[in-house]
């Protein structure tokens, strides 16, 4: 079917898309509505020019191309290219173009979709595939592509390259503190001072909430520990955030990709061995040697089998190490001690396992249990109470309050007789919830102790703020105070301060006589330690309570 122009005007404006017709010399003789929209031109602006006349060279010369070819194969042909419009703006078309007959002469019809917008989302979905969505940087799948292919070249000869694995120190406190806001703010200055000091064909990657990877090709002058130490130094400097100013550190994991490396999951992992070993003492690098591995092996083997134990409760118990008055010796109360043996492993020491509980969770549930058993032991043993560690971890969770009140509703156990011991670090870097928690706790009877006091940075105005009942002296003081000054000051300091404030104060760590007599004459109320028992399973409770003199006489483990 033939149309005139007049025909072919009124086909083109029932199109919802823009079409345009071009004669055999490139002119425009027709254009639809949608297309001046499109183009954002008239009618007048376009009709009788040429695509020399409209746009850039080499966009026309393809365009011309594109109909002649139409016109010589009288065949639909459907292209895909970016273009610049009369305005200046690129974008992404499909053309598809036929040759028509208009007035006896061959014509080029043409209808242009605009797809910018879905090319440029896939665009960012291939860029999301490989790079951090906050920070920019890139994440782990790019970094694991990176460090396959160094090792390869490692292996084949070539420069040998060193993964960096890096994990922020008191990141959390930035968030609790300032928002999340301030916490991606701080990630993103992280992330460009790194990439400041590495070589644009370095890597640099966010693998996690915050932890980074650097992975650094070794050059002539390039030094592994310098680097690191130099991360450190970066991660210590202050960050402007949101208006205020915040501080964080960093502890940094190092491995070389060498000729004897395998694989990229290895790599990463002994990167994580070393990463780990740094975050006991934080703020400071690691360089991965075989034990390390040994030793993250056997802290994941430690996190499975404890995983288990608080399932079936097999191998875990609680010890009890009595707490006496100063004066007299007599016990009043009882210190929950978490033990655990296993069937393979055999006794596996609190220091071992309490603070794999820390880093993986398990410390709700295992904090759970420990007051659970307690209290459903003691709850018997007339006048006692009962001391329970909480870890500051526990202290994060707002439904810890709660759970403590469930516990003591389901054992009978009064809360006067519960005693939670919070260590004075935890409470110095607790937020506001940690403290309301407490305080919600001291309103129905349960008593907060202060342990390890004099370890931390704790202040009057904390005391005051957390109104805690009673502050424990830490054993380091305790075992030196008969025979140093300054622990004997610190040791007669805190008992002056704790009659000052009205508070309780406990001497725990207490294995000789004359350390006793020390403590009773500089003024503790309570006393712990070994010279009255160590902790002692729960059905030898009653045993030592009949066995322990006024006097203070030890009693044994066994």
């Amino acid at each position: 079917m033939q149309y005139d122009l007049a025909g072919w005007s009124t086909v083109l404006e029932l199109m919802p898309t823009a079409m345009f017709v071009r004669d055999a010399e490139h002119r425009w003789v027709l254009v639809n509505r949608m297309g001046c929209t499109y183009f954002g031109l008239s009618v007048d602006d376009v009709i009788g020019r040429t695509d020399d006349e409209l746009f850039p060279p080499e966009q026309a010369a393809r365009m011309a191309a594109g109909d002649e070819s139409v016109l010589r194969s009288h065949e639909v042909v459907e292209s895909e290219e970016s273009v610049t419009d009369p305005h200046g703006r690129v974008r992404t078309l499909i053309t598809r173009k036929t040759c028509i007959d208009l007035d006896g002469e061959p014509h080029v019809l043409a209808s242009v979709t605009d797809i910018s917008d879905l090319r440029e989302s896939e665009a960012y979905v291939r860029w999301l595939a490989c790079h951090d969505a906050l920070t920019g940087l890139s994440n782990r799948t790019a970094l694991f592509s990176r460090i396959e292919s160094a090792i390869a070249k490692a292996a084949s000869g070539g420069a040998r390259s060193v993964l960096f694995y890096l994990d922020l120190d008191g990141f959390k406190k930035v968030n609790d503190t300032w928002g999340h806001l301030a916490g991606d703010e701080l990630l993103i200055q992280f992330g460009k001072r790194l990439r400041e000091v590495v070589d644009a064909a370095d890597t640099v990657a966010r693998i996690g909430g915050d932890e980074f990877a650097v992975l650094v090709e070794e050059r002539d002058d390039f030094d592994a520990e310098t680097m690191a130490a130099s991360f450190v130094k970066l991660a210590a400097r202050p960050f402007g955030v949101l208006s205020t100013t915040a501080f964080v550190g960093t502890s940094v994991g190092v491995i070389t990709a060498d000729a004897s490396a395998v694989a990229g999951g290895e790599l990463a992992r002994k990167a994580d061995s070393a990463l780990y070993e740094a975050k006991k003492r934080r703020n400071r690098y690691v360089l991965y040697n075989d034990e390390l591995d040994a030793a993250l092996a056997h802290r994941r083997d430690v996190e499975r089998l404890l995983d288990d134990a608080l399932v079936t409760g097999e191998g875990l118990s609680c010890h009890y190490q009595p707490i006496v008055r100063a004066i007299d010796g007599k016990i009043i109360g009882l210190e929950a001690l978490a033990r655990w043996r296993h069937p393979r492993l055999g006794v596996i020491p609190p220091v071992q396992f309490i603070p794999v509980a820390e880093e993986t969770g398990l410390i709700d549930r295992l904090g759970e249990w420990v007051l659970r058993t307690a209290c459903a032991r003691v709850v018997g043993v007339d006048d006692l109470f009962v001391a329970v560690n909480v870890s500051a971890v526990q202290l994060r969770d707002d439904g810890f309050a709660d759970m403590v009140l469930g516990v003591l509703k389901r054992t009978g156990l009064p809360p006067s007789r519960l005693e939670l011991e919070i260590t004075e670090t935890a409470i110095v870097n607790a937020d506001g919830m940690a403290v309301r928690l407490l305080k919600q706790l001291r309103h129905v009877g349960v008593r907060v102790s202060l342990d390890d006091f004099g370890t931390g940075y704790s202040s009057l105005t904390l005391l005051k703020d957390l109104d805690v009942d009673k502050v424990k002296i830490d054993r380091s003081f305790v075992q030196m105070a008969p025979t140093a000054e300054d622990s004997a000051a610190i040791v007669r300091a805190v008992s002056n301060l704790g009659a000052a404030l009205g508070l309780s104060v406990v001497a725990e760590g207490v294995e000789t006589e004359q350390q006793r007599a020390f403590l009773c004459e500089a003024g503790c109320d309570e006393l712990q330690g070994y010279l009255f028992s160590p902790g002692v399973p729960e059905d030898r409770i009653e045993r030592v309570a009949q066995l322990l003199p006024s006097t203070g006489t030890a009693v044994s483990a066994g």
